[in-house]
Order: structure tokens, then sequence, then C-alpha cells
């Protein structure tokens, strides 16, 4: 797994977080780090919002007003962010890309088709347990 450094973050403006919330990733986001980028820094979280270090988090936004933040899930801090830094943060509706009309059919014919498969075949392939 690709652990983002103080080097690494020195030069880049914007930071998008693509990674799983796991005992390593667990607030790996964090103050250190994000204060390590460039003026202007954006981070886009389309992880977990575990990944961050919300502490970290709200004392970068105190301390730098060039930073801002975009998730597609709202940290548990996202009042406080809301109140004090308007215009530097985004946080989309929860679900908001796996609600489309599009992504519910498709679940659904993945569905049936698991079932069919499985009374036909005997495919197990998709088992949980």
């Amino acid at each position: 797994m690709l652990v983002l450094s103080r080097n690494c973050t020195k030069s880049a403006q914007y930071i998008s977080l693509h990674i799983p919330s796991n005992e390593k990733t667990k607030g790996s986001i964090n103050y250190d780090l994000l204060m390590s980028m460039p003026k202007g820094a954006c981070v886009v979280n389309t992880a977990r919002k575990e990944v961050i270090c919300e502490e970290g988090l709200l004392k970068v936004f105190a301390e730098r007003a060039d930073f801002s933040y975009i998730s597609d899930i709202a940290p548990v801090c996202k009042d406080e962010i809301a109140a004090k830094y308007e215009g530097r943060y985004f946080f989309t509706p929860k679900k908001m890309g796996a609600q489309t009309a599009e992504a519910n059919i498709n679940a659904g014919i993945a569905g049936a088709n698991q079932i069919i498969n499985f009374l036909e075949k005997g495919d197990e392939t998709f088992k949980v347990n």
C-alpha cells in the first residue's frame, strides 16, 4: 500500500484519497501531513471518513485559510467546519454516487443473474457465508 509522506505532499496541491479504512490507514491523513501541503492545497476524500484525523483537519482549517477539503461523506465535525469555514469545504449527501436509477437497476440485474446462476449451475461465486 502506498503511504503518503511529507516528501510527496510538499508539491501536491491536490490529493485524492482512495484507500480502505483499516488499522494502518485510520487517522493516517493527519495534521502533519496536511500541513506539509503547499499553499492552496485541497484534499479530496472519496475513501472512508475514518482515514482523516478530524482533530488534525480542524486544526489545519483554523491555521490555514488557503486549505480546502472535499469529501463524499461528511465528517463528524461537519457542523463546526460549516460554521467557521464557509467556501472551503464541500460534502455530498450520503450515498450520493450509488443512489442513481442506473446503479439500482444494475444491482437488481446482477442479483437476479446470481440467483439464476446458482439455481441452474450451482454457481456459488458470490456466496457470502
